[in-house]
């Protein structure tokens, strides 16, 4: 028998584990490798960065078998903070790719994926638009294939959930999924953990409310109000009320740091702050203390003080340049209103994928939802479609592109942004009162002729339909929507 490769494309990436059934001489050695990526129609063994590619020997040991590929145990870097493993325990690699090669026949492939209990049925997004539809499915189908471990993870580097991650990646999964086991989980999870970025400290407050909000479960609450309190980090705070990091706690602004835009920074800076800023209004609307409000608005005049500028911000005090995200970071956080930032719906993406998140929604709230619709369906190295066409990419990327983060791996919801971006903004549904009891309707559907979505809620579904210029809405059973301070029930038409 001659030595053969034998190729498989299982269509989409997923965490899973290999089954072969082979057959050959006994005692004949093949070689199996699997990977996220292909070129020439093999498994790509240098793909770069974190990219997976997994390969090993299988020993024949019947004329014709069934044999499971044995995936190397997952090692993370040394400086990750803690690691989970899938449920159960059993190692399984992301990948989309197969091969087997040598003296055999290989008479089928069979992946066992590891996907969460998930409905697809539970959201929709099908617009006039055929790249937006492609971002659409390929950032909701990341939230699925990156829920494999049961917590919100980082991707398969680290496999660790970070607070930054888990915001953005939240935020989509609600979007796309009712269920809140993952989310709530994940939280728990932060309860027993710090991770080291002084924002992503500050991001937990608003998690929690996302979560409830989402999910409708109130008395969560209880449970993590006093883990989120330390969570503001009044250790930080110098004098003027400012706060800088210090051997633990290290700003982030964004991540990796060539992504930043040459954001100057001084110890003490902008974005930090403005995300403090937010961290202690949330802590106000969880809790109705009217203190978190007081000394939010305290922090904002101090931000403004010290680094606004006509126009905008400058990074840190005393600093005279002026990053893209020290524009759309006060806008997204509330520190700063839309028009008080010239060149807001100018802005193009000069950030990673993590922060594309809160320039986008700085873009929305100030009403340049053109803008940003551009932005998404754009093409260029900063782009979904730059993911999914010119990598070949069916899960969010950690980063645009390996030229951009030399170590980026291929399974990373915080590159998935638009899955929440879309419905919240786009679509315009976001809820205002726990469950959706109530919840809030203003569309920006830019130059879509015509959308429809789906967005799931404890309560059930909303669904959107808009064509040439009128929405219909129908809004679940125990659910109010609020257009244009109007409240609705039922099913209601309006126009933009």
């Amino acid at each position: 028998m001659e030595s053969r490769v034998f190729f498989h494309d299982f269509g989409k990436a997923a965490f899973g584990t290999l089954e072969l059934e082979i057959s050959g001489i006994p005692g004949t050695e093949v070689e199996v490798a699997l990977g996220e990526a292909a070129v020439s129609g093999r498994v790509n063994r240098t793909p770069g960065g974190f990219c997976c590619c997994k390969s090993g020997n299988i020993t024949l040991s019947a004329p014709r078998g069934v044999y499971k590929f044995e995936i190397p145990r997952h090692r993370a870097p040394k400086y990750t903070v803690f690691s989970v493993m899938p449920p159960g325990g059993e190692e399984v690699a992301p990948f989309r790719y197969a091969e087997v090669s040598g003296e055999c026949e290989v008479h089928g492939f069979v992946r066992h994926e590891l996907f969460p209990e998930w409905d697809d049925s539970a959201s929709c997004f099908e617009s006039s638009d055929a790249d937006l539809n492609r971002i659409w499915e390929f950032c909701k189908y990341s939230m699925k294939a990156t829920a494999a471990f049961g917590v919100f993870i980082d991707g398969e580097r680290e496999r660790c959930p970070y607070e930054g991650d888990a915001y953005i990646n939240q935020l989509g999964w609600f979007c796309c999924s009712r269920d809140a086991g993952i989310p709530r989980r994940t939280i728990e999870l932060f309860q027993k953990h710090l991770t080291w970025p002084i924002e992503w400290s500050l991001l937990m407050p608003q998690i929690v409310q996302d979560y409830i909000l989402y999910s409708g479960d109130k008395a969560f609450l209880s449970e993590v109000l006093p883990g989120l309190k330390s969570r503001l980090l009044d250790e930080l705070e110098n004098d003027d009320g400012l706060i800088g990091g210090n051997d633990f706690y290290r700003e982030l602004v964004d991540w990796p740091m060539n992504e930043r835009d040459g954001y100057e920074s001084a110890g003490v800076s902008l974005v930090p702050n403005c995300m403090r800023y937010s961290a202690l209004k949330c802590m106000g609307e969880l809790t109705g203390d009217s203190a978190y409000f007081a000394k939010a608005e305290k922090l904002k005049s101090v931000i403004c003080q010290k680094m606004q500028i006509p126009g905008g911000f400058v990074d840190s005090p005393g600093s005279t340049h002026t990053a893209q995200h020290s524009l759309f970071f006060p806008v997204a956080t509330g520190v700063a209103a839309p028009e008080a930032v010239s060149g807001l719906g100018e802005l193009d993406i000069k950030c990673s994928v993590y922060a594309v998140q809160f320039l986008l929604d700085a873009l929305y709230l100030g009403n340049f939802g053109q803008r940003a619709l551009d932005l998404m369906r754009g093409k260029g190295i900063r782009s979904w479609l730059h993911m999914i066409d010119d990598l070949g990419s069916t899960v969010a990327l950690e980063a645009w592109d390996i030229s951009l983060k030399p170590n980026l791996d291929w399974n990373h919801a915080w590159g998935a942004a638009p899955a929440n971006i879309i419905p919240r903004r786009l679509c315009g549904v976001r809820p205002s009162e726990p469950g959706f009891e109530e919840f809030i309707f203003d569309p920006q559907p830019g130059d879509l002729e015509f959308f429809k979505s789906t967005h799931p809620t404890p309560q059930g579904s909303i669904n959107v339909e808009y064509d040439s210029g009128r929405f219909s809405v129908t809004v679940p059973d125990g659910c109010r929507a609020i257009f244009r301070d109007k409240s609705y029930t039922g099913n209601f038409s309006v126009a933009l």
